[in-house]
Parts: structure tokens; sequence; C-alpha cells
């Protein structure tokens, strides 16, 4: 939800659908809703309605059609262009969107896009954005948001989409304890698991290495990077499989995992032979498949 030109859309097809930023210059405006199903981490299906900006259709949306847009909602994500010339306008309409998730999906969980943050200089970022967390702080009451910059040109927008998405995977906990396992069993200095579509960060682990935000943010831009790759690949008609590194200071390994995931393991002792963490990884396969697919 959002203004139009906020870049709802753009974002939506840079995670989704395999678009670059250039690409998005030739995206239109979104007329009413478009609706759209992504599967994610196996049996999971996002249910993505995208709702157009335009004053017709928000009138529309917080009038007759109010509870039809804001019933069964399980994330409501507010885009808010840094761009406007009337903030209080854009916060006068995410009220009226909390009130319409109040009345009608009050579980709903709330994140607030401050996007097109490439536009800010790099020194007033965060504070532009802090600024923004304490005014959507104050008036949210019970939806207590997550907050975050993006933009479509860095790591941003990844960091911020593998935060929802985290929440809305239901064996969480489970994973990520398993993936702490692998990385302790093996001797790795870092764990990562990607989903294999949208390369975002699906959980991390770290065993004598980072803690988990600072790898987190890491590996953020490894998203963006690899799914860069990946689509270089599709366009020069070549199958992206894997990435393997290897210097005298780590070796980090790329590969697919479950039918819906890719890991990444990073290992530093030079005693550990890549042959044998390649089959630690197909060792492990089965068991996350029950955990991931």
């Amino acid at each position: 939800m959002g203004r139009s030109g906020a870049g709802k859309t753009s974002m939506r097809s840079l995670i989704f659908s395999n678009y670059t930023a250039n690409d998005t210059r030739r995206l239109g405006a979104t007329i009413d809703v478009e609706h759209s199903t992504v599967q994610f981490m196996g049996e999971l299906n996002l249910n993505i309605w995208d709702c157009g900006g335009q004053h017709k259709y928000l009138d529309n949306y917080l009038g007759e059609e109010k509870e039809n847009i804001f019933g069964n909602v399980e994330v409501l994500i507010y885009v808010f262009d840094l761009e406007t010339n009337n903030r209080e306008g854009e916060y006068t309409l995410y009220d009226e969107c909390l009130q319409g998730l109040e009345t009608f999906s009050p579980d709903a969980k709330v994140y607030c896009l401050i996007h097109k943050i490439d536009k800010v200089p790099d020194d007033q970022r965060e504070p532009t954005v802090e600024s923004y967390r304490r005014a959507l702080a104050k008036r949210s009451d019970r939806f207590q948001p997550g907050v975050y910059g993006t933009s479509i040109w860095d790591h941003t927008l990844y960091r911020a989409w593998s935060q929802i998405v985290y929440t809305l995977v239901p064996n969480m906990a489970i994973i990520k304890k398993h993936l702490y396992n692998f990385c302790r069993l093996t001797d790795a200095t870092e764990v990562v698991l990607f989903e294999r579509s949208t390369f975002l960060v699906v959980c991390c682990s770290s065993f004598g290495g980072d803690d988990e935000d600072a790898i987190n943010e890491k590996y953020m831009s490894v998203s963006q990077v690899i799914k860069m790759y990946r689509n270089m690949c599709r366009q020069n008609q070549s199958a992206f499989r894997s990435v393997q590194v290897r210097n005298k200071h780590y070796t980090m390994f790329i590969e697919p995992f479950t039918k819906s995931t890719y890991i990444l393991v990073i290992t530093v002792d030079p005693e550990i032979e890549p042959a044998v963490t390649k089959a630690n990884i197909e060792a492990a396969r089965n068991h996350f498949i029950k955990l991931a697919d």
C-alpha cells in the first residue's frame, strides 16, 4: 500500500519477478489491485496484493472495498515515498490503512518501507529513517511497525524483504536450530540459507564468527549480487549452478540445497578440504528437505 509512484510495483518486480532495477523503468502505473501468488520455501504461498495508489483507487479501498482489502491480512507493507511533497498526507493515508487493519485484521504485522533512500545523502539516511520511525511509532498504537530505508539500487530492499518473509515461515525456529547444528558439526564459520527463486536470506548461523545481525547485513549484498549474476546468465542463455571461491583467508561455497533453497557455507580452516565441505552439504540435504520444503 502507498501512493502512486512510491515504487511498490518496482520492488515487487525486482524481488519476485527477476527484474533488474533498470527494467523497472518500463513499468506503468498499477490499475486498481494486481494479485499475484508466489511460492516461497516449498509449500508457503504468498498472496500479494499490489494496490494502485491513485486517488480514485485509494478512496475505494478505504470506502466500500475496505473489508475486502483489509480482511484476512497477514502483513501490510506500507511504502512511503521520500520524494513526496506531502509527508503529512502520507501519514494520514497510513493512519486510515491502520484503521482498516484494526477492524478487519487486528493481528496483522506492519512494515513501513521508507523508499528511494538513495535520493538522500549517505550521512543523512539513518537520521531520515529514524525520524520516520519515531513518527510512526507514535501513531501506530498496537501494530509496532518494522521500519526500513529501501532502494531498488542497493541491498537495502533485500534486507527489508528478508526480514518480512522471515516472519512468515512457520517453522523458522526449527530451521535455525538445525542450521546452527550443521555449522557446528562441519566446523564452518558461517552458514546462510537463501530462498531459491528470490535469493532472499531465510536465516543464517555463525560458529565463532560475527553475530547474526552482522552476517545478515553482509549477505543481503550477496543476495543482490547473486541475483544480478543469475539474471545475466539467463540473458546469455546459461544456467546458474553454484559458486566456489578459495583463497588464503577462507573457502566459500554457494550450492543448490533443497528444492526451495540454496546454501552458503564458509570455512576458514585451511585443513578442511573443499571436497569434505561439499560432502557435508550433500549429507545434510535430505534432512533439510524435510524442514524447508
